[in-house]
Order: C-alpha cells, then structure tokens, then sequence
C-alpha cells in the first residue's frame, strides 16, 4: 500500500509504503529516502528528531541528494551547495508493484534553471533498497557529480566497522580528526572522508554486532565513496541534530566527486545506483 501524507504541512508530501516487505517513508521535497525497515529488522535509514522541513533547507537525514554537482558549483559561486535536488520539490511520475512485492516509485525534476539538465529518481522499496538517479536532458557540455549521502542507523557509529574501504585512497577533511583504526575502519569522534578511487564493484558493509546486523552497499555509476559523521562536539552547534543524535549513525554516500572529472555533453545520460541490503548476524 501506498498512501500520500502531509505529516510536515502541504509543502511536504510524503509517500508512505507500507507492504510484507517493509515500511518506507519517501519525501517529495528532496525526492528524499527518509525511512527504511525491511520486516523482521531494525530501521536501516537514519532520520534525525530535529530535522526541520522548510523550503529551501535540506533535510537532516535519510538519503539526500547532492545533484547536478557534490560540494560548491564551480561555475557560479552563487549557487546553492551540493546543487538543488535536495531543495527541490520533485514530481510523483509513477508507482508499480513488481512480482515479488517490491514497490518502485518514480519521481522526476524537470529542469529549473536554463541550460540545466532534468532528473529522474527510481526508488525500489522491499526486501533491499535500490535507488537510481538519473541524469537526462543534457543541453550543454557541463562538468557533473553527484552523491547519495545515506544516512545510516546504527546502535553507535563508533562501535561499528566499515570493510571494503582498505585499500582505498581517501582525503580528510575533518579539521579535528582523531585516530581511527583503518583496517576495518572503526570512526570515531569527528570522521569526514573523501575515498577516491573505489572501483564499482567493490561492496562496502558496515558491520553492526550489537544490532546483530551487517548493511552491505553496492554502488554503480560511482568511482568514490564517502563517510561522514559531525561528531557528538559538533553535532552539538547543529540544530537540526544534536549531540546525542549523532552516535545513532553514519552516513556512508554513494558518489562520483569533482576529482573524477566528469563532464556530460549535449544529449548525454548519466546513472548512479545504490542497493542496500541487510545481512543477519546472530
């Protein structure tokens, strides 16, 4: 079943999938992933207590959308960050049930602004979570990147364990980092981290003992990966978090960054996918 909720104010449709597979919440604003429970598990998407719905601000949680650029635009400066997926009201464009009960809704942003691209998002909500961004319409030479920036839920994201990342390059952007052990990668305090190259085929599991659980992620149209948590300090100057809901995840984001040089031309597509699954461990 499929219902279509206004919990946050008409501005913010939510869909709401309730089926023997799972329980998912999808956020029109933002054509945004806020909840995921596969039956028999505990949630597998993170959405914090505090987020504020309010046009023109990202939602704190879920699976945000950092599309048609990740970060700064380099060509307009003016721009919002992380491009305008996240902030953008996108249109219902279907719903289909497929055999094994899966739910796949379709959502679609035509383009807002000249010379942009539009986009499309295909979310397959049942026993795994596969969500597909799609870049289309592409009306001139443009640099691109993009992210799924997945908030995680996890019993405390500096109990758990990251494989499929040791091999793997990465840049860190935290200011304040703390020593972590890197094989497997175990966060702890402030982590924010680029990985790049990450070859498609390579799987990242986050490993979850105390949930009894692993959460494996395969990624395709992505050569990086990110892995992010604020930390309980600055989670704390955070608003829309806070202090306490920080040790509850770790973002774990499909990507393909500005440093792999991405360019689409004229009439060019471009498809990035995430399939999550979860893994009992007990």
């Amino acid at each position: 079943m499929v219902t279509t909720e206004y919990p946050y104010g008409r501005d913010f449709p939510i869909l709401r999938i309730s089926t023997e597979l799972c329980k998912a919440e999808i956020s029109l604003y933002g054509a945004q992933v806020l909840q995921w429970t596969p039956t028999g598990h505990m949630p597998v998407i993170f959405m914090s207590p505090s987020a504020v719905f309010q046009q023109g601000k990202a939602l704190r949680g879920g699976m945000p959308l950092c599309w048609p650029w990740f970060g700064k635009n380099t060509e307009d400066a003016s721009l919002p960050s992380h491009g305008v997926a996240r902030i953008s009201t996108w249109q219902h464009a279907g719903t289909e049930e497929l055999e094994d009960g899966t739910v796949k809704i379709i959502l679609a942003l035509p383009p807002e602004k000249e010379l942009m691209p539009s986009g499309a998002v295909i979310i397959e909500c049942g026993k795994e979570l596969m969500v597909t961004l799609l870049t289309l319409d592409v009306q001139r030479t443009m640099p691109f990147s993009a992210a799924m920036h997945t908030y995680f839920a996890v019993s405390d994201y500096e109990q758990v364990a990251i494989t499929g990342l040791e091999e793997c390059d990465y840049i860190e952007f935290a200011e304040d980092a703390v020593p972590h052990c890197e094989d497997p990668l175990i966060p702890a305090g402030h982590i924010d981290r680029i990985y790049h190259p990450v070859a498609e085929e390579q799987e990242i599991t986050i490993h979850d003992p105390a949930w009894e659980r692993s959460i494996r992620i395969c990624r395709a149209g992505s050569g990086s990966a990110v892995v992010w948590n604020p930390g309980e300090q600055l989670a704390a100057t955070m608003g829309d978090l806070g202090a306490a809901a920080a040790r509850g995840f770790l973002a774990v984001e499909t990507a393909a960054v500005p440093a792999e040089n991405l360019v689409l031309r004229c009439g060019e597509t471009h498809s990035m996918t995430t399939r999550i699954q979860v893994i009992s461990i007990s």
